[in-house]
């Protein structure tokens, strides 16, 4: 793909995104796509865990989730965009109850292409502090993805 078609597809992705429209967003991916939140070590793999992980990881827990790009740059087949992440801590994130708090973090993604659409996308971003502003316990989080890193293990062997 060529830059224009990668910069074309990855706006309709965040355009999903902003309209909280799931289909929208899987429309975007291949068939056997990912998605990697490099913070917590959890990488969901095909539409239906990556459907599963937008619902439940980002737009449950921080409804109000919302990231302004502030820089792309291309490779051959790759994208990586950066920018600040912001949000509201307003549902349960991986079973951990809200904090309330609003955050406000720098993020990059790492997106790779294949076959005209996203491959999948990975997500860079301080875990620490996302959850000092929002006001979640970082030690609960960090327990809660290392369960569900355990149980997808688990569950693949």
């Amino acid at each position: 793909m060529d830059t224009t078609e990668m910069r074309r597809l990855f706006e309709a992705h965040r355009e999903a995104e902003t309209a909280r429209d799931i289909d929208g967003i899987l429309r975007t991916f291949v068939e056997d796509c990912f998605l990697e939140t490099k913070a917590l070590g959890l990488r969901s793999r095909g539409r239906d865990a990556v459907r599963a992980a937008y619902q439940q990881q980002y737009f449950t827990a921080f409804p109000d989730l919302t990231p302004e790009d502030e820089g792309i740059t291309f490779g051959d087949g790759v994208i990586a965009v950066w920018g600040t992440l912001r949000g509201t801590s307003r549902g349960e994130w991986l079973g951990v109850p809200p904090g309330g708090g609003a955050f406000e973090v720098p993020f990059a993604n790492v997106v790779p292409f294949q076959d005209g659409l996203m491959a999948g996308e990975a997500i860079y971003f301080d875990l620490a502090t996302l959850c000092e502003q929002a006001g979640i316990p970082l030690d609960r989080i960090r327990a809660a993805a290392a369960a569900r890193r355990a149980g997808t293990a688990a569950a693949t062997e």
